[in-house]
């Protein structure tokens, strides 16, 4: 059970996290920033055998997180 409420949590700080960056920054932020850290996820599994790799239900929080994030920015920010 805590580790299904963990595995929630991590999707949600992904969504948040690409939020907050594409409300600051942008989308293209975003994008790297989601990318870079399942890359890095990634590398220490496979280099340190430790950690959880790459999974692509982070990529698709991201990637809610960033959809959510642009919408926001263009109803708020109009250009």
């Amino acid at each position: 059970m805590l580790n299904m409420f963990l595995r929630i949590n991590d999707k949600l700080l992904h969504f948040l996290a690409c939020l907050v960056i594409t409300l600051t920054v942008g989308e293209l932020c975003a994008v790297t920033a989601g990318v870079t850290k399942e890359a890095a996820d990634w590398m220490y599994k496979k280099n340190c055998k430790v950690g959880s790799g790459w999974d692509w239900l982070d990529i698709l929080a991201d990637a809610a997180g960033i959809a959510v994030g642009s919408v926001l920015r263009r109803i708020v920010f109009t250009y």
